[in-house]
């Protein structure tokens, strides 16, 4: 059966998760920039959709895992400037052991 690169992408993106939540991961990382590079718009409020989704990933957790998500959103969050790597290790550094504590939470339930 003949594949898109498109379908091919999709099939592979965040596993075994449902197409549904694969788009609306999708429709994250193409909001944040737009949001965030608005004109007139506040980095404030980018900064607290991304926590609410990154709280939805979470809330996912017993039908996808949430992790891989996450991180996109993580690493997306320093790409548009939201944070720097440096803070971004500095709070790493810090909490560890909650971030340990919540990969193998998380696992544990999924």
């Amino acid at each position: 059966m003949a594949q898109t690169m498109t379908q091919g992408f999709l099939r592979n993106f965040l596993g075994n998760s449902p197409l549904w939540y694969k788009k609306v991961i999708l429709a994250f990382l193409i909001i944040n920039p737009i949001v965030f590079f608005m004109p007139g718009a506040v980095p404030f409020v980018a900064g607290w959709l991304l926590i609410l989704e990154f709280i939805f990933t979470l809330a996912m957790a017993l039908k996808c895992y949430p992790l891989q998500p996450g991180g996109l959103l993580a690493i997306e969050a320093i790409a548009i400037g939201l944070a720097s790597p440096q803070t971004v290790m500095h709070e790493v550094e810090g909490n560890l052991e909650v971030i340990l504590l919540l990969v193998f939470m998380v696992a544990g339930i999924y």
